[in-house]
């Protein structure tokens, strides 16, 4: 009885084409600030015809879109008065040029707007392509104004700057496509899904992200191992073991290959272990974790405040023997809690993982659910890497997996309660 949803449920569910439209131009015009202002109040109109019923005088929302937007505001929304509170009352310095504030309270504008307008799984479904959609023009875009000297390549000059967007950015969403992309295509009208996974898996690939071709692998190990029937567990297992032995020997083989991604992942190991600093990429994501950990100690409730982390290290630029450059900590947990401390941990985590749980939950009871929970599981797991709340692709990405799970839920609840009145 374990997914008695008809897998037909949603094979007419299509793109939403405005949303579609506000992705791909905020991914390819990032830069251009009046176009994304635009784009940012379009959406939200857009969102407010749409999803709210105004019947004569009476000015009403619907239950459920009322119901998620107050989780939104107690999960993004909070986060982002932390923020602006902590720049009043107790931020430790004030960094020039810094756009985290308007960046957090625009996020939670188009936040408002889309927790709004999802009021289903079918929407919810339909949003999810258009954002697989927009990712494709983005790869599209990036790989034609990037020169392929810089394919690989971080920097002034590397994968995708020229879009406003750098290689980090635009492989954690490619990683997370490449497998929502198959999904897509086998319980929705999403025609090109199997072509597009294809398509992410190389653009993964090229953008010469560590994170996200980890990412990438964790989904393909979560997807090839947690599976009850067993031959075809194995057989997975053995298409996955081959397809990963052809791959070690293009990245070992192929010179372009080797010396972007294989030297870096095994600088990477070798300096991680100690066995020699090879990569200083790595050595300081390291440093940076230990000094927001020894900030997070000063301060433990409330942190150092809106970009505390960065206005620390420009203060403080030597951290044994070692020039540090004054930047984000490029990880969830050690930005937040050195800058929110336990609050900003509390705020961020607990609807995160209430989400991830209920995802782990129902799991068995709708046939989309395994992948959602694979999808969060995995952006989560990436948080080591990332701060998703400080760039629109990855935070979109968590907008639209955590009304799908809200969605799922109610339907696989339903399920669950048919299938135990039948036992």
């Amino acid at each position: 009885m374990e997914n008695s949803i008809p897998t037909t449920k949603y094979s007419n569910v299509r793109p939403d084409w405005a949303f579609f439209l506000y992705f791909a131009g905020m991914f390819c015009l990032f830069t251009h600030t009046y176009i994304q202002l635009f784009l940012q109040i379009f959406i939200i109109a857009y969102s407010v015809i749409k999803r709210v019923d105004v019947t004569g005088s009476t000015f009403r929302i619907k239950t459920n879109a009322l119901k998620n937007i107050g989780f939104f505001i107690l999960w993004f929304g909070l986060l982002t008065l932390l923020f602006f509170l902590s720049t009043k009352f107790w931020a430790y310095s004030h960094l020039a040029g810094s756009r985290t504030m308007i960046g957090l309270i625009k996020s939670s504008a188009v936040g408002i707007a889309m927790f709004l307008y999802i009021d289903s799984a079918n929407k919810a479904l339909s949003v999810m392509q258009s954002l697989a959609y927009a990712t494709l023009i983005m790869g599209i875009a990036a790989l034609i104004t990037t020169p392929t000297s810089q394919y690989f390549q971080a920097g002034d000059d590397g994968f995708g700057v020229a879009l406003g967007q750098q290689r980090n950015g635009i492989g954690a969403i490619a990683a997370g496509m490449s497998v929502v992309s198959v999904y897509l295509r086998r319980y929705t009208d999403f025609r090109y899904g199997n072509y597009m996974s294809v398509f992410f898996v190389l653009l993964t690939i090229i953008t010469g992200s560590r994170g996200s071709i980890v990412q990438l692998l964790i989904l393909f190990v979560l997807i090839v191992i947690i599976d009850k029937d067993l031959f075809r567990m194995m057989t997975k297992l053995i298409i996955f073991v081959i397809a990963a032995v052809i791959i070690i020997l293009m990245f070992r083989n192929i010179p372009i290959l080797y010396e972007n991604i294989w030297l870096r992942f095994e600088d990477m190991f070798a300096t991680l272990t100690g066995e020699r600093i090879e990569d200083a990429s790595t050595k300081g994501r390291e440093f940076y974790k230990e000094i927001a950990f020894n900030m997070f100690l000063e301060k433990p409730f409330l942190g150092w405040g809106l970009d505390g982390f960065t206005c620390y290290l420009r203060d403080n630029p030597y951290y044994k023997g070692y020039y540090i450059e004054a930047v984000y900590s490029h990880c969830n947990f050690s930005e937040l809690m050195a800058n929110l401390g336990i609050a900003g941990l509390l705020v961020w985590y607990i609807p995160t993982f209430s989400i991830l749980i209920k995802s782990f939950k129902y799991r068995k009871y709708h046939p989309l659910m395994k992948i959602m929970f694979f999808y969060l599981l995995s952006m989560v797991i990436l948080d080591y890497a990332r701060i998703p709340w400080s760039a629109h692709p990855s935070l979109y990405q968590y907008y639209i997996s955590f009304l799908t799970i809200i969605f799922l839920t109610n339907e696989a609840k339903k399920n669950k309660a048919q299938q135990t009145a039948v036992s």
